[in-house]
């Protein structure tokens, strides 16, 4: 019922363990929430880009990218109107809608949501969920909050495959005679989405119970502290990634300081 995030594969990044992964996926999330240039914002972001091409593949990595490219599309024509200060290159009426502040802000806002997308993603594809889980009551956070945190990870996904199963349901309906639908026909394209939205919801109730039993199969709402059948590596075998992970946060500490 849940789908897993998770990419197999055997590199370094796959490799590491997920409680140092963890911790570089919190750091480098706060550094994109710093007022840094933006050159070191996407001095950063290629960095990641470049750790996620060498783990999973170039074209994976450009999947989160494709799918929030509208989202960044907005923000670059949207950004600039509102941010007027600096030197005009469009104005309408004497009005500056595009200035240098403006498209530097765009950029800033582009490569901060850009950043955090590619880390997320990186960490879920080359983290197991299991794993992600004992990482999460290691720095101190409870079994139901850990365990809420890996079924929204994982439900997410699930509504996904959901949605594009209905989808190719839906197509395999249309004969040689289905009257083609064109794509300036909102009306008829929103029927159709509508449509295909009421079918992913229906599926997600269903699967109501399954969740329900899932949960209970964990232990939620027993009284006694629930099992743990995998445990996570000592500090004396993870000497070499502890002394890794030190190496680059230094790096990255002291390049943003400069």
């Amino acid at each position: 019922m849940l789908s897993e995030t998770y990419l197999k594969g055997n590199s370094l990044f796959h490799r590491l363990d997920s409680r140092i992964k963890l911790f570089c996926l919190l750091f480098f999330s706060v550094m994109f929430f710093i007022p840094l240039p933006v050159f070191k914002y996407y001095f950063i972001i290629s960095l990641v880009f470049f750790t996620g091409s060498c783990a999973l593949g170039f074209r994976e990595m450009i999947k989160p990218l494709k799918v929030i490219m509208p989202l960044l599309i907005l923000i670059i024509l949207l950004t600039p109107p509102f941010h007027p200060e600096g030197h005009p290159y469009l104005s309408l009426f004497d009005r500056p809608l595009v200035t240098d502040e403006g498209l530097y802000e765009s950029f800033h806002l582009i490569g901060r949501f850009s950043g955090l997308t590619l880390l997320f993603y990186l960490f879920l594809r080359t983290t197991k969920i299991e794993d992600f889980i004992l990482a999460l009551r290691f720095f101190g956070l409870s079994y139901r909050i850990s365990l809420i945190v890996s079924l929204t990870v994982r439900y997410i996904p699930y509504i996904s495959s959901i949605y594009e199963g209905t989808l190719d349901a839906h197509k395999m309906r249309l004969t040689v005679e289905s009257p083609p639908v064109s794509k300036w026909n909102f009306a008829s394209r929103f029927s159709t989405l509508l449509s295909l939205l009421t079918s992913v919801l229906i599926q997600s109730v269903k699967s109501i119970p399954n969740l329900a039993m899932a949960l209970e199969t964990r232990g939620v709402g027993r009284k006694n502290p629930p099992g743990q059948m995998k445990k996570m590596r000592t500090a004396r075998e993870l000497a070499k990634e502890l002394i890794l992970s030190f190496l680059i946060i230094s790096i990255m500490l002291s390049y943003t300081l400069l």
